[in-house]
């Protein structure tokens, strides 16, 4: 993995729970986006010592969206759009996140914290660190002639509610769509309640803003609702 002595404190990130694909790649890069206004273009501009890092994991990030394999809150395309033949400008919309017609904008696409997490995890991604710290040695018990030195592995943060399903190192886009939907839409269900229960209409339809086939959001469905709910779901609330 690649090891930097002189990382910058990314301490005031840790509270962040979503990232554009720049500001990602410039932390998985070990540089602080609030030190660049503009992003990966400034920090190519001032050639970075680990700017072509920065890039290259924000081309992954893209190519992991489009994949299906990384599920983004929301996507946008950017094009340069002509006012007239003086002025022109940027334009950004909403576009499905495998849509390949338009370029996808880093600046706007939006990745949640625990997405990330399960990317970088899943797909070992190599990411900058600091060394890790040496111990101490006992001089007690410590041979002089052993070559070995102890290495005081710090445990990474453990955070008990990022993986939505269990993992056993398989993946796919429908796991995808279903660890989506249980946080976007299950998340709030109170099975003493079943009128708290998202109906099958609000599921498909999410499922498909989010780039999945009609198939695929109905086999979503099906898994996620327990069969006592087949029919039930919330419902608006009538008017007097």
């Amino acid at each position: 993995m690649p090891v930097i002595e002189d990382l910058p404190d990314l301490t005031h990130w840790r509270t962040v729970q979503e990232f554009s694909i720049s500001q990602a790649a410039l932390l998985l890069s070990g540089i602080d986006p609030y030190d660049y206004d503009n992003g990966l273009d400034d920090v190519k501009n001032h050639r970075h010592p680990r700017w072509k890092l920065a890039w290259g994991f924000s081309e992954g990030i893209v190519s992991a969206i489009r994949r299906g394999v990384l599920t983004p809150v929301q996507c946008f395309a950017i094009r340069w759009v002509e006012h007239d033949q003086w002025n022109g400008g940027w334009d950004y919309f909403e576009m499905k996140p495998n849509d390949r017609k338009y370029e996808m904008s880093k600046d706007k696409t939006l990745i949640t914290r625990d997405s990330l997490y399960a990317w970088v995890e899943n797909e070992r991604v190599d990411f900058v660190r600091k060394p890790l710290p040496e111990k101490k040695i006992n001089t007690n018990n410590w041979n002089p002639d052993s070559p070995s030195r102890v290495i005081d592995i710090e445990p990474e943060p453990v955070t008990t509610n990022i993986p939505l399903l269990p993992k056993y190192e398989h993946k796919s886009e429908g796991l995808e769509f279903v660890q989506d939907a249980i946080k976007e839409l299950w998340s709030t269900y109170d099975p003493e309640d079943p009128q708290t229960a998202p109906t099958k209409n609000e599921v498909i339809d999410y499922l498909k803003s989010k780039g999945a086939t009609s198939n695929m959001a109905d086999a979503v469905n099906l898994i996620l609702r327990p069969t006592h709910l087949q029919g039930i779901g919330r419902r608006a609330k009538k008017t007097t």
